[in-house]
């Protein structure tokens, strides 16, 4: 596999074609402008030796929110208070550094995830 970005040997972690999260969704769109090099842009990976028919371009491992507290117990659930790591650049412009996660539980069958941002 060859995956082209800029990371270091060690944050270049290889992932499975399976286990990539799509950092350039709209590639299939007429007028998206895909291409290694907007993609590159977004500080995602892109994998120039894989099939096309897969996820080329990527988000690195490591990219998404750390846990900042110890979970929460509410009355209907729980509550974790969410950072994102910021040791990875993100691909979005204006990314939300912070998030609170509710999981709510109603029923056996019924669970409700609840996001928002916190400040």
């Amino acid at each position: 596999m060859s995956v082209v970005g800029n990371p270091s040997r060690d944050q270049r972690q290889e992932v499975a074609v399976t286990d990539r999260i799509d950092c350039y969704p709209e590639a299939e769109a007429k007028y998206s402008n895909f291409s290694k090099d907007a993609c590159l842009a977004r500080n995602c990976l892109f994998d120039d030796i894989t099939d096309p028919s897969v996820i080329q371009c990527y988000l690195r491992p490591t990219y998404g929110y750390l846990l900042q507290q110890d979970v929460q117990q509410t009355a209907t659930g729980i509550r974790l208070r969410l950072q994102r790591n910021q040791a990875i650049a993100s691909p979005f412009l204006e990314p939300i550094e912070n998030v609170v996660l509710d999981v709510q539980y109603y029923t056996n069958d019924i669970i409700r995830f609840k996001l928002f941002q916190f400040h």
